[in-house]
């Protein structure tokens, strides 16, 4: 299935707005100019990555499946779309970020431009960016965040 189709089941799905989705086609659409011109022209670079991550990927579940978000970014569109990536506190429960507060995690404070850039760049040492538990009182189930890059 093509990127741009996986952005518009997104969108039917409610996962992301319209607006969310047409910077996305639009990223998707600058990324693959990109890498249409870098085929033809030589890299100025010697240096290569050290790890080539394929995907920033976002899960947020919970043992009694009332929560399941799965989000799966293409690395080629990370450059384009870090500001969406900021806001992914927005699909995290609030019952689930004030656990995770508690815990010591604010992902509000979490510097995903920086992130972003070492996963690009390649030098991120440990692909595991969140990964944190919190009992949800209110559904009387556990709500896991995993934020990683594969």
């Amino acid at each position: 299935m093509s990127e741009q189709m996986k952005i518009l089941e997104m969108i039917e799905k409610g996962q992301i707005s319209a607006a969310e989705g047409f910077e996305l086609i639009e990223a998707l659409k600058e990324s693959e100019k990109k890498d249409s011109e870098e085929q033809v022209l030589p890299s100025l670079s010697s240096e290569s990555p050290t790890k080539k991550f394929k995907f920033f990927k976002i899960r947020v579940t919970s043992d009694n499946k009332s929560v399941n978000v799965s989000v799966n970014i293409p690395m080629k569109l990370l450059s384009s779309i870090g500001e969406v990536a900021s806001k992914v506190s927005a699909v995290i429960p609030a019952e689930a970020r004030r656990e995770m507060e508690k815990s010591g995690v604010d992902i509000s404070k979490i510097d995903f431009q920086e992130i972003i850039e070492a996963l690009l760049s390649g030098t991120l040492e440990d692909p595991q960016i969140v990964d944190v538990e919190a009992w949800d009182e209110e559904h009387q189930t556990t709500i896991k965040v995993k934020i990683y890059a594969e």
